[in-house]
Formats: C-alpha cells, sequence, structure tokens
C-alpha cells in the first residue's frame, strides 16, 4: 500500500512539473529570443553610429532618415550577434549554460533564422534608404563580424575584433556626408575611439571566457588574443591600459570636436568609473561578479561617449 502511494504522489509530481513546464514554455522561448538579440547591444550599436552622424552633418537629420538609420544598424548588430551565438552553441554549453541556445529556450536553426531576417532588413534599408559608400561599409562589417566569429576568433585572437567593431563609426559617418568620410579626421579619430574601446571591452570580458580543462571538454584552451594567448592576469592589464586610452582618447574628442562641456563633465565621470571597476578587476581577476561588473561598465561608458556627444550637438542648436 506504502508502496502505491509513494508511486502515486511520485507520478502527480511528475504531472505537475509538465503542467509547470507546458504553462512556462512559451516565457521561457520568448525570454530566449529576447536574450538572443542583446537588447543592450541592439540600443548601443545604432547609438554609436548616431553619435559619428551628428558629427558628420553638425545637427540632427530628419526624423524619418535618422529612424531608418537607427533600425539599419541595430539589425545589423542583431545579425552578427546571433550568428556569434550560434558559432559558440557547443563551446557555450561549458562556459555559458544558460544562454538561449545551450539551454535550449532557442533551437540553433531558429538562430539563423533570425540572423538571416536581421541581415535582410538592416542591409534592405541601407541599400534604399541611404548611399552606396554607407552599404558598402554596413556589409563589409557584417561580413567581417561573421568572418569573425567562424574564424577570426579562434586562428587570429580576440583582438581582430575592434577593427571591425570601429566600422560602424565610419558607416555612421558616411550615411550622411559620403563626401567628407576621405576628407575629415574626426570621422576617422571616432573609429580610432572605437576600436581602442573595443580593444578594452574584450579584453576585461576575457578571463570569463577561459575555463580550460571543464565540463565536457576536457581538452578545452583559452582563446588567443592576438596569435598569443595571455593569462587571464595579463589580460584584465591589456583591459585596463585600453580602458585608460579610451578615457583619454574620449576627454580629447572634447576638443577636436567643439562639443558642449556637459560632454566632458558626462565621458570624464563614466570614464573614471569604469576605470576604477578595471582596475578592481585587476586585483582579483578570478572574481566573475567584478569582471561582469567591469564589463558592464565599460558597456555603459562607451553609450555615454555616444549619448553625451548627441546631448552636446544638441544644445549647440538651441
Amino acid at each position: 500500500m506504502k508502496q502505491e502511494y509513494e508511486t502515486l504522489v511520485a507520478g502527480a509530481g511528475v504531472l505537475q512539473e509538465l503542467t509547470t513546464r507546458r504553462e512556462s514554455g512559451w516565457r521561457d522561448r520568448l525570454s530566449g529570443f529576447l536574450s538572443l538579440v542583446r537588447p543592450l547591444f541592439f540600443v548601443l550599436t545604432p547609438v554609436n553610429a548616431a553619435g559619428a552622424a551628428v558629427l558628420a552633418l553638425g545637427g540632427y537629420p530628419a526624423f524619418i532618415k535618422g529612424l531608418l538609420g537607427f533600425i539599419a544598424v541595430a539589425f545589423a548588430s542583431c545579425a552578427v550577434n546571433v550568428f556569434n551565438d550560434y558559432t559558440d552553441r557547443e563551446r557555450d554549453r561549458d562556459i555559458w549554460p544558460s544562454r538561449p541556445i545551450p539551454s535550449g529556450r532557442v533551437r540553433p536553426g531558429e538562430a539563423l533564422a533570425v540572423a538571416a531576417v536581421s541581415l535582410s532588413i538592416s542591409l534592405a534599408i541601407a541599400w534604399l534608404a541611404f548611399n552606396p559608400l554607407a552599404f558598402s561599409i554596413l556589409l563589409l562589417a557584417i561580413v567581417l563580424g561573421g568572418f569573425y566569429s567562424a574564424y577570426l576568433r579562434d586562428r587570429v585572437g580576440y583582438l581582430s575584433l575592434p577593427p571591425i567593431v570601429g566600422l560602424i563609426y565610419l558607416g555612421g559617418w558616411a550615411a550622411f556626408s559620403p563626401e567628407t568620410l576621405f576628407g575629415s579626421v574626426l570621422p576617422w579619430y571616432l573609429y580610432l575611439l572605437g576600436v581602442v574601446w573595443q580593444a578594452a571591452h574584450i579584453m576585461i570580458y576575457y578571463p570569463l571566457h577561459v575555463v580550460p580543462g571543464s565540463g565536457s571538454r576536457p581538452d578545452a584552451k583559452a582563446p588567443p588574443v592576438l596569435f598569443f594567448t595571455p593569462s587571464s592576469q595579463t589580460a584584465v592589464k591589456i583591459g585596463v591600459v585600453f580602458t585608460g586610452l579610451t578615457l583619454l582618447l574620449s576627454a580629447a574628442l572634447f576638443r577636436l570636436a567643439s562639443l558642449h562641456v556637459f560632454y566632458l563633465v558626462l565621458v570624464v565621470a563614466a570614464g573614471a568609473y569604469a576605470l576604477f571597476k578595471a582596475l578592481r578587476l585587476n586585483k582579483d581577476v578570478k572574481d566573475r561578479d567584478k569582471g561582469l561588473e567591469a564589463f558592464m561598465s565599460l558597456s555603459v561608458f562607451r553609450l555615454v561617449i555616444s549619448a553625451a556627444i548627441l546631448l552636446s550637438v544638441f544644445l549647440t542648436q538651441v
């Protein structure tokens, strides 16, 4: 009798679990797709391009034109990031098992479909609403971004990414002032700023990807940086140096682009905070919480730089 009772209770538990999964399944799937598109970078990347665009114009574009540019860059970022998650789906089982694909919330084929649709939307808008130079730069950034995920990262190293990411600033400039792209120093300075920031961003993030000999991959190796593989401590030190350079370059932009003093106040505050978090991580590179905090502070720093440019241009027009 006792055995029958226990069997009945166990069966009820299984039934309840299956019912709960069925009820919450769509929520898990929705959260998976939202995580897959990386909302932070879905917004951050076009805001970065917008900073270059308003400096190219010396003001704000027409609303519809600006909105189309925002959407084009947002979906380009989405396509690259989703494809990156697709190529990382096996490695993420050990390092980031909660990500959408390894967690089962998004199937690999669905991720590829999202990447393909995002790519199509981005390129269609760039081709129809902007000029051939802007379209070419955006296409180059997407192709190289995919090539980075599929080949460059593992064969060359993480620092092959920054020159690719920097293209987004050239694209934002070319979308609204293609004739001045090769005749002005400013867009290339923005490119350099983007490259240096991305180098800081990816090197601070590096220790979070170093899980040698773990999980189902006992032969796992730390990924290279640029044809060499540093220790976590060395990687963070490189990240600290690039964070400091980003702070210096972003502050110097105040003079180069004749920006409002509010720009300088905002970027120095955000940059100093990011540098503090990077130095804090440098004391304990194995602390994942500190690593995530430093990584997020650098993401916010880049957003503040672009938002401060937008605010500065607005204030000078008032």
